[in-house]
């Protein structure tokens, strides 16, 4: 629970249908993709993002991801989580992080329970073996997102006992993001659930609430970050 966000689970994608979308949130994503028509199966990390992407996929592929907390993915593996920013790359070659032969076995787990058992008995083996994620970053993060993005980081790096240049430095290497993108997404993620939770509040309102100088502000982010205005958001 310290590491992982959460699993989850896709199918029955629709042909001929638009693109769907996955936003940034902060976390890093490890994807399988299970394709029955063809038989093949693969997997890729996706790391964190600073924008949107978007993925098409044909009825007959199912995925299973593993979300990580932000700094929970290096707590398994020892290459800067930076190097996957805004990457989709093949896991296999990412070190340390999952034996090969658990790998190959995953493509013989035939039900999601099957799958998510599996994953979660890995990875709780794997618990005695764990790279002790920086303390100081993980508090970083949790301050950041406890004020919601809204929180001088200057004053995140006194709280960690860290000089700014190396807070900077040591949070980008264990998140992929540096802390002032880091609390704009969490921001971004702020302004979504107050366009879903109230529809009929006014922008402006929602923008001051969650950060930003004007309605304009927020609209700017959203565009960058989901590549659609607010009122895409609203219910």
């Amino acid at each position: 629970m310290p590491f992982i966000e959460a699993y989850w689970t896709t199918s029955g994608f629709i042909e001929n249908e638009n693109a769907s979308k996955i936003l940034p949130d902060g976390c890093v994503d490890i994807i399988f993709t299970f394709d029955e028509s063809a038989n093949a199966f693969r997997s890729e990390i996706i790391g964190t993002m600073t924008t949107f992407i978007k993925v098409i996929c044909p009825q007959s592929v199912r995925m299973f991801g593993i979300r990580f907390k932000p700094v929970g993915i290096t707590a398994f593996t020892r290459v800067p989580v930076e190097e996957f920013t805004d990457r989709n790359i093949e896991l296999a070659p990412v070190e340390s992080l999952f034996d090969t032969s658990w790998d190959e076995a995953l493509p013989e787990q035939h039900s999601t329970e099957a799958i998510i058992n599996y994953v979660n008995n890995y990875l709780i083996s794997r618990l005695s073996r764990l790279y002790l994620p920086d303390k100081r970053i993980v508090r970083a993060v949790d301050l950041i997102c406890l004020a919601k993005g809204q929180l001088s980081l200057s004053a995140v790096a006194a709280e960690v006992c860290l000089c700014q240049r190396h807070f900077e430095r040591k949070f980008k290497s264990a998140t992929g993001i540096s802390p002032k993108m880091f609390a704009k997404v969490v921001r971004f993620k702020q302004a979504l659930r107050h366009l879903r939770n109230y529809p009929h509040k006014d922008l402006l309102s929602i923008a001051i609430e969650c950060g930003y100088y004007d309605h304009t502000h927020l609209i700017k982010e959203i565009k960058t970050f989901s590549g659609d205005t607010p009122a895409g958001f609203r219910p």
